[in-house]
């Protein structure tokens, strides 16, 4: 069994098991960040494009299996598939089935920071 070592909070400086805040301090950082950007339920992503993203990935795998077709990198193994907007919904993509490209959550992380 690991134990992980005790760290300061990167806020308030209390020593804390987790990667960088304490729970006090994380339980506020999400709320102001929700406040900033919304909720996902409030940007949009609901049941409809859970659907429609789950839907994606499933036919994925029935052609292709557990390969991600890559972003800024080759096709390569993966069973981490996430359904992803080609078009942001903040550039005014939409939740439609032709608005939708498989990547694994790195790839679209990768995606996500350019």
């Amino acid at each position: 069994m690991t134990v992980r070592l005790r760290r300061p909070c990167l806020n308030c400086g209390t020593p804390t098991r987790n990667a960088s805040r304490c729970d006090r301090c994380q339980a506020v950082w999400q709320q102001q960040r929700d406040q900033v950007r919304g909720s996902a339920h409030q940007r949009g992503y609901d049941g409809a494009w859970q659907r429609t993203a789950a839907a994606a990935v499933a036919a994925h795998r029935a052609a292709h299996g557990d390969w991600c077709p890559g972003w800024q990198v080759p096709a390569h193994p993966a069973s981490d598939l996430t359904g992803d907007h080609i078009v942001a919904k903040a550039n005014g993509g939409t939740d439609s089935s032709d608005n939708v490209q498989v990547l694994c959550r790195g790839c679209n992380a990768r995606k996500r920071d350019q």
